[in-house]
């Protein structure tokens, strides 16, 4: 592996349950390490509940960890104040699994998609150039479509917004949380298609969250396995898919080829 972009080392959080719940509280990561390399993509797979996507809101700091060690490109993200993170956020950004509650419905495609340049304080004249040139790179027509909310889009459209609102400030890692869980099938192959596509072109590292290991095959050169909040075994593609060294990963693909 490269030298990494994300290292993370130790990871813990917990949730507390309310008393009207029975109280206590919820391990949802366990003392996770894992890393992504430059230009890597590296796949967290697991059930639902394992906490993958506890892992991916700790990366970008939606979520405060109770102990461990997050590093982005060489920096300590762990316990810095939001007004010392904020000049490191473009270096992250997130696709989320549902793109139409991802997306404003009162902003247009435009608006959303140049969201993360205003923040930057970027001329107008950039703006709308690189917002162009974004939309078109995820296989959008900047001209038919940056007028429009995204309730005038196909879910498709709606995940190619997504991709190019976390892509215009050519973040160096991009975390793809179940990516094309909400698209219909006929959909999904052509966003796996063109995630892989823009990362040869823009070079960015991926952590991709999901439970579906087909999705993971086709884009991911690591794979890392969680349940119940620990990672019980990480390796390469060939090595988790080929020879799963853990019981939990044989059941999951076992649950994958029992599948009609």
């Amino acid at each position: 592996m490269t030298d990494p972009v994300l290292e993370i080392t130790g990871l813990r959080k917990e949730f507390r349950v309310p008393r009207s719940a029975g109280g206590g509280t919820v391990r949802a990561v366990a003392g996770l390490d894992l890393a992504v390399g430059q230009g890597e993509t590296v796949g967290l797979v697991g059930e639902s509940g394992s906490g993958k996507t506890t892992v991916a809101r700790c990366v970008l700091r939606l979520t405060d960890p109770d102990a461990g060690r997050i590093t982005l490109d060489g920096e300590d993200i762990t316990r810095l104040p939001q007004r010392r993170l904020r000049p490191l956020r473009p270096k992250v950004h997130m696709v989320f699994q549902d793109p139409y509650s991802a997306l404003n419905p009162r902003m247009t495609v435009a608006d959303i998609v140049a969201a993360p340049l205003r923040a930057q304080a970027a001329s107008r004249k950039t703006i709308r150039a690189k917002a162009d040139e974004i939309l078109a790179q995820v296989g959008l027509d900047p001209a038919a479509l940056r007028g429009r909310r995204p309730h005038e889009l196909s879910g498709g459209q709606r995940q190619r917004v997504g991709l190019a609102r976390s892509l215009i400030v050519r973040p160096l890692l991009l975390v793809a949380d179940e990516p094309t869980s909400a698209l219909d099938v006929s959909v999904q192959a052509s966003i796996l298609n063109l995630l892989a596509d823009l990362q040869r072109e823009l070079g960015f590292s991926c952590l991709l969250i999901s439970h579906d290991l087909t999705v993971v095959e086709y884009l991911c050169d690591r794979i890392a396995v969680m349940r119940h909040g620990e990672l019980v075994e990480s390796g390469t593609r060939e090595q988790i898919l080929g020879a799963p060294g853990h019981d939990y990963t044989r059941e999951l693909l076992a649950a994958r080829l029992a599948v009609p």
